[in-house]
């Protein structure tokens, strides 16, 4: 019978001798990651002076929240409109369903649809997109009928 602690001394040899090509690839991918030196973009976005803002970018104070643009569009998440009262021109409002569920929108409250609707519902799908028509000025409660505690304000003008 062969000694048991000489194969145990090799054991750790082999096992090493397996590890070390993993172990150079995981080294020498982590360090080409890194950089000292800053892409030009970066380099003469941080030389230009603090008041100086990038042309993407809109100053926040040009619209109040509550005031959407023409062609707003409403986010539709967590089972809740991102806004909860909006007030747009006469025109098309965008619904971006980003929720896992489907969602019927009508003109209505607590999920109950109004008798005679200014506004034809619209049914999103999940990852998908729907519009209403605003084509007269009011204000219009607007419902998920799938959803009952889903309610938002559109104020059109």
């Amino acid at each position: 019978m062969s000694d048991p602690s000489a194969t145990n001394g090799l054991r750790p040899r082999a096992t090493l001798a397996a590890l070390a090509p993993f172990v150079l690839v995981l080294a020498a991918c982590s360090s080409s990651s890194s950089s000292s030196t800053p892409p030009a973009s970066q380099a003469a976005a941080s030389q230009a002076p603090a008041s100086e803002a990038p042309a993407s970018q809109a100053p926040a104070s040009e619209a109040p929240a509550s005031q959407a643009p023409s062609g707003a569009t409403v986010t539709l998440k967590g089972l809740a409109f991102s806004e909860a009262e909006i007030t747009v021109p006469v025109g098309k409002v965008t619904f971006l369903n980003e929720d896992a569920v489907a969602h019927i929108l009508a003109e209505g409250e607590n999920g109950v649809e109004v008798a005679s609707p200014r506004v034809q519902k619209v049914s999103i799908s999940p990852g998908t997109q729907g519009e209403m028509d605003f084509t007269v000025a009011g204000d219009y409660h607007i419902t998920c009928t799938i959803h009952h505690a889903m309610n938002m304000v559109i104020h059109v003008q």
